[in-house]
């Protein structure tokens, strides 16, 4: 077991810098799980490290799991970390989820999801 330590560390710390080296979300506005009484005019997400573009964006679906229209994703042009999009429409009470996916600027590719409520 002693003769298997270096390895099991070495395999230990090579996998906390690989995860290390992903875009993880660590603000978003709306928050997960967010209860807001008007309808939101954007989505924001900050992430762990600078965004592709091109490669980055989200859908937002509605209670019955359409997507509603939402403007073009963009990088914020003062911080790359930052993913910005527009929604164009005013949304109606109901649960929405946000379904995201980014590509940091080391190309790695996340994805996720997360809802927030909109209650007027």
């Amino acid at each position: 077991m002693q003769k298997l330590m270096p390895f099991i560390a070495v395999a230990l710390l090579t996998g906390v810098s690989l995860a290390q080296a992903h875009p993880l979300p660590r603000t978003t506005i709306p928050k997960p799980n967010a209860i807001l009484t008007t309808s939101p005019t954007e989505i924001r997400m900050g992430f762990s490290e600078g965004l592709v573009a091109a490669f980055s964006g989200l859908e937002v679906d509605d209670p019955s799991g359409k997507a509603i229209e939402t403007g073009d994703a963009k990088v914020d042009p003062n911080d790359d970390k930052e993913l910005i999009v527009p929604i164009k429409v005013k949304l109606a009470p109901g649960t929405y989820t946000v379904k995201w996916h980014a590509v940091g600027t080391d190309t790695h590719h996340v994805s996720g999801h997360y809802s927030f409520q909109v209650k007027m």
